[in-house]
């Protein structure tokens, strides 16, 4: 099984104009392989990323981001789904036409598409991650997160409760934790469906290898799980259900 440092390749940088973020050349995916790729980007740029995102998206996808009551909440979701359609397309040949739907508990559907692929989004970054393997999940999260973070925290896997507890940063490893949990819930297609107590993962800093126990009829056992290079202040986890041989990174910043 290949080591941390062979299996998670460094990040690679990029700036990006605000009115055309995604118009780069992208890496190749090869077989049992894995990107992820970080849009971040500054308040001040919201509008001609807002345009990019209505030009690159379906009208259904219009109207389910005008339902977000902020509109913060609704550019991000926009942008998730641009960055989800884009990889769905390069990587997975789905129709770009194509209406992409949730299944029973909110995880967006992708006829057509070869490859597995997975979006997430918090403050100014918004992920994609897109696999070789079909199950995969990526989770983003502000490491200052706010107290129903914790609340939740009460419902995880004993495991995992006892382990915060002896945390010396119980805070940040609490939102670790849950990161972790959302990006293996996430990759199983059934989200917080997925009860907190059927899979535990380990809540300290280590960077890969954390998942102690898979969820229920989980189709293999050799998940690939590690954090993510996702900046300052921010969270993130990666859990593929398959061994990957190869991560790479790709950060973009919108200027």
């Amino acid at each position: 099984m290949p080591t941390a440092s062979s299996l998670l390749s460094a990040p690679i940088d990029l700036k990006v104009d605000a009115e055309s973020p995604l118009d780069l050349d992208y890496p190749e995916l090869a077989e049992g392989s894995t990107l992820c790729i970080g849009l971040s980007f500054d308040w001040r740029h919201q509008t001609p990323l807002h345009s990019f995102a209505l030009k690159n998206t379906l009208q259904d996808e219009h109207a389910r981001a005008a339902r977000f009551p902020r509109h913060e909440d609704s550019l991000r979701n926009l942008l998730g789904r641009t960055m989800l359609r884009k990889m769905a397309v390069h990587y997975g040949g789905m129709d770009p036409a194509q209406i992409i739907r949730s299944n029973t508990w909110g995880k967006p559907e992708l006829p057509g598409c070869t490859v597995g692929c997975n979006v997430t989004h918090a403050g100014n970054q918004v992920w994609v991650a897109v696999s070789r393997f079909q199950r995969v999940g990526i989770d983003v999260e502000q490491a200052n997160a706010p107290q129903e973070y914790h609340d939740i925290a009460a419902g995880f896997h004993p495991d995992e409760i006892a382990a915060l507890r002896r945390m010396p940063d119980g805070k940040v490893a609490t939102v670790r934790c849950w990161s972790r949990k959302e990006a293996v819930s996430k990759a199983t297609g059934m989200g917080v469906s997925l009860p907190l107590r059927a899979y535990a993962v380990d809540c300290d800093a280590r960077a890969q290898g954390w998942l102690r126990l898979a969820p229920p009829r989980s189709v293999r056992e050799d998940w690939t799980t590690v954090d993510l290079p996702v900046g300052k202040d921010y969270v993130g986890a990666l859990a593929v259900e398959g061994r990957c041989d190869r991560i790479t990174v790709l950060r973009l910043k919108a200027s």
